[in-house]
């Protein structure tokens, strides 16, 4: 009976077994026989210093030495590779990690890390060391990580080192790296910085710095980069003080003719202001007014009715009502017609209108492609621009010659609360709420379709309107209002508005910002219009019990529209 028992015993089953701990007790045991010097069958030759390795330690860290291994080379029968144009402490540091799994990256010997590592296609180590540059950014080692980068194909930290160089192109200008640049790469920096809306002062510095470094070899490369620089748009009291009297550009031929054309433009510059404040002060004594179009109380539906305010006079007329209820719309005049786009009324609008001044009606045109609310709208060469909205950031432009909208490329961004933009010098600016909860500022330029990052602006309100004159874009929020000057791309805190509103319109005429209307943050009206003189910096009531307007549309008119 108990050999049959014996007999029934059932086969045990099959189980695998894993030392998880292997791994590092391998790597362990490795390094030991390393320290003790212990089977080593191959050494690397760094400029006469041999590093003693074991061949299969190699050949599994790095692709580079396993080819090498298996291929019959002279390395594989003589036991040692001899490396040339590597440096022997990022090679320890490299045989260091393939022993123990860690790699130590300083800022001296990185750079030579990641040569190493891309040599040796060591792929792990290689980005270690990128993301350790692109941490590590600063103005004395941009420019040679911007070309290592390139060396070794790391695209993305090209980049990133390259817009690091735009950013701080003004801070870089004195750095002795920036006189290394060969020529195409001086010139390229040049170009792309002022279309970054780099001052041209800086381009200036930057050229001639370069140029005087090596001049006996450079000044033949003078009248090329002199021609990349908008000598014209320099500021009058540079040209005059740093340009003008310097002997290179007197004594060259075409240097010099750029120098006539800097100065014409300037004078001519001074003749146009001189016109344009007789102009304004002419303006300023004729009516000027503001239409004013939708708006709410409750958020949820908008209203029809339009106002023309006449600012001199202060008194407010009714016009034509428009065929939509809309708030969060935008108004624009242009073509010596007027546009009301978009809103919100129970839902985003795509549609648009525009007042027929010889029917006094307004009429509908063509609808956007998309729908949108709290959005940016300004004129460029005859075209009215669609800028974002409430969580959308298309870009669209209209003609009335063909009534069409057309789509331009997106903001590179995704929009939040609101989108304002404006137009200066050429470009169009866009002032947007970001989801992250930053305001963050963009420009474009309609002649190549590119938008570009410009500075964060530090904000204590939710939302701002956005005008701009004279190379400044202003911000005009609850709690803060801000400027920035385009050339150098840096904001600066300007006068608080004299009301606490929301919901409110601003727009610019002259030297004058005016905001109209709004809400306090207990839903009653602010009356009031605000006037800020750009010239003195001061903020005046002009006209306290101006209108009930809120969140709507609004815009300068011009002598020529009729209401009548």
């Amino acid at each position: 009976m108990a050999a049959k028992t014996v007999n029934q015993v059932q086969c045990l089953c099959p189980k695998k077994c894993k030392n998880l701990d292997y791994g590092k007790t391998y790597l362990d045991g490795l390094t030991k026989m390393r320290v003790n010097q212990k089977l080593f069958d191959f050494s690397l030759d760094v400029d006469g210093e041999l590093i003693y390795v074991h061949k299969l330690a190699l050949a599994i860290a790095s692709d580079y030495f396993a080819a090498m291994f298996e291929a019959d080379m002279k390395e594989r029968k003589e036991r040692t590779a001899k490396l040339q144009d590597v440096d022997v402490v990022a090679i320890k540091a490299l045989v260091d990690y393939i022993y123990t799994g860690i790699i130590t990256l300083t800022a001296g010997n990185v750079e030579a890390v990641l040569s190493a590592s891309d040599l040796f296609q060591i792929v792990w180590v290689k980005e270690q060391c990128i993301q350790f540059l692109k941490s590590n950014l600063n103005g004395e080692n941009c420019f040679r990580v911007r070309k290592l980068a390139d060396m070794h194909s790391c695209k993305d930290l090209q980049c990133v080192s390259h817009k690091y160089i735009l950013d701080n192109f003004d801070d870089l200008v004195a750095e002795e790296h920036l006189q290394f640049l060969s020529f195409d790469e001086i010139k390229e920096l040049i170009k792309v910085g002022q279309h970054l809306v780099k001052p041209e002062d800086i381009a200036y510095k930057a050229a001639i710095n370069w140029v005087k470094y090596d001049l006996g070899k450079r000044k033949v490369h003078l009248a090329v980069l002199m021609s990349q620089i908008r000598l014209p748009l320099v500021s009058p009291k540079f040209l005059r003080d740093h340009i003008v009297g310097e002997p290179l550009l007197t004594e060259d031929e075409k240097c010099n003719k750029f120098l006539i054309e800097a100065l014409a433009y300037q004078l001519t510059k001074v003749t146009q202001l001189h016109e344009k404040c007789q102009a304004e002060t002419k303006h300023r004594n004729e009516n000027l007014h503001v239409l004013l179009g939708g708006g709410t109380m409750d958020l949820v539906t908008g209203i029809k009715e339009c106002k023309m305010y006449d600012i001199s006079k202060k008194c407010l007329v009714s016009i034509s009502c428009m065929n939509e209820n809309r708030f969060c719309n935008s108004l624009v005049s242009v073509h010596n017609g007027i546009y009301s786009v978009g809103g919100f009324n129970r839902g985003a609008l795509n549609t648009a209108e525009c007042y027929d001044s010889v029917c006094k009606r307004w009429i509908y045109v063509a609808p956007m492609n998309n729908t949108r609310h709290g959005f940016g709208i300004c004129t460029y060469n005859d075209l009215i621009y669609v800028v974002g909205g409430y969580c959308t950031s298309t870009v669209e432009s209209y003609h009335s010659a063909t009534n069409k909208w057309y789509l331009c490329k997106n903001i590179p961004v995704t929009v939040g609360l609101f989108n304002r933009a404006t137009v200066e010098e050429n470009s169009l600016y866009s002032l947007t709420r970001e989801t992250n909860g930053k305001n963050a500022l963009f420009r474009f330029d309609p002649r190549d379709d590119k938008w570009c990052i410009l500075n964060v602006m530090p904000a204590r309100s939710a939302q701002y309107e956005l005008v701009s004159y004279d190379r400044a874009l202003f911000a005009i929020g609850k709690n803060d209002c801000k400027r920035l000057d385009i050339r150098s791309n840096k904001w600066e805190p300007m006068p608080q508005m004299l009301s606490n509103r929301i919901g409110f319109s601003a727009v610019i005429a002259a030297k004058n910002i005016y905001v109209l209307g709004g809400e306090e943050l207990n839903s009653q009206f602010v009356t009031s219009v605000e006037r800020f003189n750009i010239n003195n910096n001061e903020w005046t009531i002009i006209d306290p019990n101006g209108m009930q307007h809120c969140r709507g549309g609004a815009a300068v008119l011009s002598g020529d529209f009729d209401f009548s």
